[in-house]
């Protein structure tokens, strides 16, 4: 579904649904653009409070208590807050699902709340600086719900939340190191290659001069011309980064957890 049609659709369902509701959960992360672990259903997500929990001709109705403060207009369309959606959407994830959910939507709020091109947070200083415009509404929000089930997960979430993580792989691998109880590395880290290159790496882990790297499809190029070229300047630039003597730990995001753990922890010599 385009966005027209999905826009037309969320209408529809909200004069259907009565005063009081909001276009809530997988549907508001939608239309926000936050990050979500898996393809979201078809269904149209709308909260109202006090309503009788249904799904009803393809609309998912939620009964939750939704306060005004956590309800903005969106294109005249009312929708939960960023904070809110990322907090509705990670109930009931598992820790790195969730993760991919918070993160998406600390860089969201950093930007609105700051209007910074969203490269500045690969600057450790810089992220340290902006983070708590992004934790100030989450946990706001969370504190909104946090008796509600699921909310163990959100609180872990925000708890390890990181917007330099630029993809919802990098956010959620770092859950699967963090349950793994591997060593956790710095992101979006910065290193310089035997010929005085500086590079930028998803994950750094500085004392066993180890690199992770997420590589996603995306990061090739689209057209067979930007493909051949990225995948030859990847080459050089892993191996002035090994000349250097740092090793590099790869996978993609289609790979199993269990492999990518365990190709981490070889690398690291764990």
């Amino acid at each position: 579904m385009d966005q027209a049609d999905l826009s037309t659709t969320i209408r529809a369902a909200l004069a259907k649904a009565g005063a009081g509701a909001a276009v809530s959960h997988e549907t508001a992360a939608i239309v926000r653009t936050l990050w979500l672990p898996r393809r979201p259903s078809s269904l149209i997500h709308l909260t109202r409070g006090g309503a009788i929990e249904r799904t009803h001709q393809g609309v998912r109705l939620h009964g939750s208590r939704l306060p005004e403060e956590f309800v903005e207009d969106l294109d005249g369309m009312p929708v939960t807050t960023v904070a809110r959606t990322a907090v509705d959407v990670a109930r009931g994830l598992t820790l790195p699902d969730a993760m991919t959910v918070i993160d998406s939507a600390a860089r969201l709020l950093i930007q609105q709340a700051s209007g910074e091109d969203l490269r500045v947070l690969r600057s450790v200083s810089r992220r340290a600086e902006l983070l708590p415009l992004a934790l100030a509404p989450l946990n706001e929000a969370f504190a909104s719900v946090w008796t509600w089930p699921g909310t163990v997960v959100v609180r872990g979430a925000i708890e390890l939340v990181d917007p330099a993580s630029e993809s919802p792989h990098e956010s959620r691998s770092r859950g699967w190191m963090y349950e793994a109880k591997l060593p956790m590395p710095r992101t979006a880290y910065e290193v310089q290659g035997a010929s005085g290159a500086w590079y930028a790496s998803e994950f750094g882990w500085e004392k066993e001069r180890v690199l992770g790297e997420v590589d996603g499809i995306e990061k090739y190029g689209r057209t067979g011309d930007e493909v051949t070229a990225a995948v030859r300047a990847e080459r050089l630039r892993q191996a002035d980064l090994q000349d250097a003597g740092w090793a590099l730990a790869r996978w993609t995001p289609s790979e199993r957890r269990a492999v990518v753990i365990r190709r981490i922890a070889r690398t690291l010599g764990l």
